[in-house]
């Protein structure tokens, strides 16, 4: 890791025409790259209590367990519902003329 001279802010790699600089994320200070060999990463621990778990029945499709027959008559309510909006919807347009 680099810090800046000027700041002391963190400095990341930068490439610009096929040569490395670093450049602070405050000041945009920028000084070349002396040409390091090794990679850089940029890693962050998380602690076990911030750390999110997830179970099986969070990614599971909400309608995976329900049976067929249920899924139909839950489509022909969507339908009975639908049609008695769209028949009010009307009724109540030819009331307003």
């Amino acid at each position: 890791m680099k810090f800046c001279p000027k700041c002391g802010a963190l400095m990341v790699p930068e490439r610009k025409d096929k040569k490395v600089y670093f450049k602070c994320t405050k000041c945009d200070y920028k000084v070349r790259g002396k040409g390091e060999k090794e990679g850089y990463k940029l890693r962050e621990k998380v602690s076990e209590k911030i750390r999110v778990k997830t179970t099986s029945l969070v990614s599971k499709p909400p309608l995976a367990s329900i049976s067929e027959e249920e899924k139909q008559q839950r489509l022909e309510e969507y339908y009975d519902v639908a049609l008695d909006l769209i028949q009010e919807e009307l009724e109540g347009g030819e009331s307003e003329e």
